[in-house]
């Protein structure tokens, strides 16, 4: 099984791991925060809390450098922060509205108090969990391409995967080549020839991924 079928809607889909009745429990219990864009939801570092589903817009999830750099984006149906929630200790990563976001969110005690009486909700987070690590791991899969329009393809279509490929994937070519480690003119050109071969569709600070 690759990488890319592993990391694909796994994130959305850890309610279906767990009893009809505690998924419905648990939709019904989160409560919806508005994100303008460019707001962090947390920072690494940030004591532990609850869970978020991405209910419209997209977040980014960044590194904890001085200057924090996009790792990841994630669209619609996506859930994060559920390390934290799990080992109760502080976030690990930053993460920001790239866009204006509405966000679904379970906070700790609520998810503490569910689990008492339901405890299969820890199975699901741990299965949330390893959904989400296997991105990180295609993440760094990414990274290692050494042809840098190979490294750029892939950075785009685990994008494109994420967010929805009828979603544009809201990043400047500047931070498209920080996420890929390369200068903003080689990804210039490399847009380019993805864009005359029909793999791409470039607008003003947003990329479709055609594939």
């Amino acid at each position: 099984m690759s990488l890319d079928h592993l990391q694909r809607s796994e994130p959305a889909s850890w309610l279906m791991t767990l009893p009809d009745g505690l998924s419905r429990q648990i939709m019904s219990s989160t409560r919806i925060v508005h994100a303008a864009r460019g707001v962090r939801v947390y920072d690494h570092g940030e004591p532990p809390g609850g869970i978020y589903r991405v209910v419209s817009g997209v977040v980014a999830v960044m590194s904890w450098d001085e200057t924090p750099l996009i790792g990841h984006l994630l669209g619609p149906g996506s859930w994060f922060g559920e390390t934290s929630a799990l080992t109760r200790q502080p976030r690990s990563v930053t993460t920001m509205a790239l866009t204006e976001a509405r966000l679904a969110y379970l906070p700790l005690p609520v998810i503490e108090e569910i689990a008492d009486m339901q405890p299969d909700l820890w199975r699901g987070l741990a299965a949330l969990s390893a959904a989400n690590s296997m991105i990180a791991v295609q993440t760094a899969h990414d990274l290692m391409l050494t042809r840098p329009e190979d490294r750029v393809s892939a950075v785009l279509r685990r994008l494109g995967d994420s967010l929805g490929r009828d979603t544009p994937i809201p990043l400047s070519q500047e931070q498209l080549a920080d996420m890929c480690v390369l200068s903003r003119g080689a990804v210039s050109r490399i847009l380019s020839r993805l864009e005359s071969a029909g793999k791409v569709r470039r607008g003003y600070r947003e990329i479709w991924w055609l594939g």
